[in-house]
């Protein structure tokens, strides 16, 4: 579920407070989930923190509701252009039409928003997704507004119960889907969501850093 433009506002594109976070050598990791800031959307996920191995994780239930995690922390693209997190889902939802407004729900999803001025045109958005059946690497305007792209870069039931590891180029993300070069992000965003299909799902996220390569 996306929200509409003016939930798009108060999400916090624009609104939440700046955090700090722990550079290293090697990049930037960002600081525990339960320090992140919770916006709900629809209803009221449940969220649940622990730290295993010095590894931060957030557990997210979503019961026909929508709500996020929101970080607004500025990170530099020319020295760490490389985004790391692993993920996992209990289950995907079913019976959805993800190009759709109907059908905008999913069990993970990260969100990477950048801005390069204060009106709404310049803000773009990158919603990497666990789809429920779009094929790996598939790409699509989100159906609430064109100035967020869905990435689908894991699908289906197979690795479901599963923890995933990526690794994304986030700077040649943004410019393969709105075709200019952005140096910075300013927010960093998890949701997990199932109120448009009234379906029952988990999202688990852990090990967020930017790195260089």
């Amino acid at each position: 579920m996306i929200p509409t433009k003016r939930k798009l506002t108060s999400c916090g594109i624009v609104m939440l407070t700046l955090l700090s976070s722990a550079v290293n050598s090697y990049g930037e990791t960002l600081i525990p989930f339960d320090q992140w800031r919770q916006k709900d959307f629809v209803g009221t996920n449940k969220f649940i923190y622990s730290n295993t191995d010095n590894i931060a994780t957030v557990q997210i239930d979503s019961d026909q509701t929508a709500s996020g995690l929101f970080l607004e922390q500025q990170v530099d693209l020319n020295k760490t252009p490389i985004l790391n997190w692993s993920w996992k889902i209990s289950n995907t939802l079913h019976s959805l039409k993800e190009r759709t407004k109907k059908g905008d729900d999913f069990a993970a999803r990260v969100y990477i928003l950048t801005s390069t001025g204060p009106f709404p045109w310049q803000k773009k958005t990158l919603s990497y997704v666990w789809s429920n059946y779009q094929s790996v690497g598939e790409s699509w305007p989100n159906p609430y507004t064109d100035t967020v792209m869905m990435i689908a870069v894991d699908s289906g039931k197979k690795l479901q119960g599963t923890w995933q590891h990526h690794q994304r180029d986030v700077q040649k993300d943004l410019q393969a889907a709105f075709g200019e070069k952005f140096d910075k992000i300013d927010v960093i965003a998890v949701m997990t969501d199932a109120d448009n299909s009234k379906q029952k799902t988990t999202g688990w996220y852990k090990g967020f850093e930017f790195t260089r390569e």
